[in-house]
């Protein structure tokens, strides 16, 4: 029994790890294996569309070993019977040659027609992916199928119409050009959709394939300012000629020059087109391909939905928006302006992250070169001013006095002594002192006007500068000084009562060299103290 126990249990090990092995080995063989696909275009690569799916597709398929092989159907240009089967006889010659395609890709209507119409002989069981799809009936219809999914093409009919009434209000008339395509019966159904949802609607329905190329002339020469012209298709009218996007837009541009030309899908082709809300080939040629390479990495098409989703980039034309007098302000903020002007706003959306840069490295710069600013006015500020008192020093004095000589300018200086302060340190100490010096300053800078500054020269000494001088000022000065100062000071120790001595000299009432009156007023200083201090000198009355 044992025995019996074992030899289970070692068999659901094995039948592991042979499992295991099976799905290691058949997750590597996808992965060096190369995916062939079959991509059928309905146009050709010179179509405006076409590009950009094709560009989108092989993003999408980026990360899978892949071989895609494309046809073109080029059914614009060539769309009779005889041009599909000879398209027909193309395409099943290279099918029935190699037989080992593992996914199909149609774009747009055309393609999926011929897909649907010939799958059950030509590609029974290949999973299928469709994009581009006009007609959402058959979009609908081609994805209940076994085994194929894909991405209904949805224009943007609402954002346009809103687009278009808020840049145009006064063009209340829509012109709706399209032709009686496969592309063209699938954009009328979508449109008709749209047109129930607005039953004030003004519009008419203009299909170029019931016009001469001369009747299409004389129909957009006529329309006025109150119309605007929806432009879905245009390949071909009633005389079978045949129309490019580009041919078309020019077609229309060149015989309503006046009335603004917008585009659901393609707005970029220029070529007189205003612009507009544009389905994004290249989104969904992306989404696309995403789709193909999930079912070649094993997951089932039945389990991916159709996709309806409304993809858009949004273009104008600079010219034409000129024409038409419409500002940038008042476009979508993710519009892309084709043939823009230069200018700042431009560069700093092509370039956000150098712009971005720059403009952190300026904001710093501002704020280093304001932090030096400041920085350099304190230290320059604190150099000129006296540590104790929070007066101007020696520096600034001297520095108002070479301005004044510089500038041929009359002043006058006051110099000022605490008389007996040595006495005061002395007896109370060099902290009494201070607070004294500090208690003289307050009672001089209230003193002080736009006129007249008072500054600590050092110790006891202090020096008052005014300009326009004469003597009657001089001894008002002296006197409002004296007066000042016989209050008594409060201090650590106590209130003290001090006076003060002081000479004054003027330029040029005292002496004819302005750089001579420091001097001067230290002379008159002098006369002072010998006359017993408490007391002012004016230099006028030295001997």
């Amino acid at each position: 029994m044992i025995k019996l126990k074992r030899c289970f249990v070692f068999t659901i090990l094995a039948m592991f790890i042979i499992g295991s092995c099976a799905f290691k080995a058949h997750a590597q063989e996808r992965l060096e294996r190369q995916f062939r696909v079959l991509f059928i275009s309905s146009y050709s690569y010179s179509n405006a569309t076409v590009p950009d799916q094709l560009e989108g597709f092989k993003k999408g398929m980026e990360g899978i070993n892949s071989d895609i092989t494309y046809e073109f159907m080029d059914s614009d240009k060539y769309y009779g019977a005889i041009d599909i089967q000879n398209f027909d006889k193309y395409v099943k010659y290279k099918v029935f040659s190699a037989r080992d395609y593992d996914l199909i890709a149609v774009a747009d209507d055309t393609a999926l027609r011929y897909a649907i119409n010939n799958r059950s002989v030509m590609f029974p069981d290949l999973p299928m992916v469709f994009m581009g799809i006009n007609n959402k009936t058959e979009a609908v219809t081609a994805a209940a199928m076994k085994n194929a999914t894909g991405i209904a093409e949805s224009p943007d009919f609402e954002g346009n119409y809103a687009l278009m009434r808020a840049l145009f209000p006064e063009r209340y008339h829509m012109v709706v050009v399209l032709d009686s395509s496969v592309a063209g019966q699938g954009d009328y159904v979508e449109f008709m959709k749209f047109r129930e949802n607005h039953p004030d609607l003004q519009y008419n329905i203009v299909n170029t394939s019931y016009y001469t190329e001369e009747g299409l002339k004389e129909v957009f020469k006529e329309l006025g300012e109150k119309d605007i012209i929806l432009f879905l298709d245009f390949t071909t009218d009633g005389e079978k000629n045949n129309y490019s996007l580009q041919n078309a837009a020019d077609f229309i541009s060149d015989n309503a020059p006046q009335i603004p030309i917008f585009r659901l899908s393609s707005a970029n082709i220029e070529h007189g087109v205003f612009g507009g809300i544009s389905y994004s080939n290249y989104e969904a040629g992306k989404i696309a391909g995403e789709t193909a390479k999930r079912i070649l990495n094993g997951e089932s098409a039945d389990s991916i939905p159709l996709q309806t989703n409304t993809l858009t980039d949004t273009y104008f034309e600079q010219g034409v928006l000129d024409k038409f007098g419409i500002k940038y302000s008042q476009l979508p903020s993710d519009s892309v302006i084709l043939n823009e002007h230069w200018h700042f706003t431009r560069f700093y959306r092509e370039n956000r992250a150098i712009s971005n840069l720059m403009f952190v490295i300026l904001i710093l710069l501002e704020i280093m070169i304001a932090i030096l600013y400041y920085t350099g006015r304190h230290r320059k500020r604190m150099l000129r001013t006296d540590f104790l008192t929070r007066m101007p020093n020696r520096m600034k004095v001297i520095e108002d006095m070479n301005q004044a000589i510089g500038q041929s300018q009359d002043y006058g200086l006051i110099m000022l002594d605490v008389d007996h302060f040595k006495d005061i340190n002395d007896t109370y100490g060099h902290n009494v002192g201070d607070e004294v010096i500090v208690g003289v300053g307050q009672r001089l800078k209230k003193l002080a006007d736009k006129n007249l500054t008072f500054a600590r020269l050092g110790g006891d000494e202090f020096c008052g500068f005014f300009t326009k001088p004469d003597h009657q000022k001089a001894r008002k000065i002296c006197e409002e000084i004296l007066e000042s100062t016989k209050k008594p000071f409060n201090t650590s120790k106590g209130d003290l009562k001090l006076t003060v001595s002081i000479g004054c000299a003027m330029y040029p009432l005292d002496t004819d060299d302005s750089e001579n009156v420091l001097e001067c007023a230290d002379k008159a200083l002098y006369v002072t103290k010998g006359k017993g201090r408490n007391g002012y000198t004016l230099f006028n009355g030295v001997n």
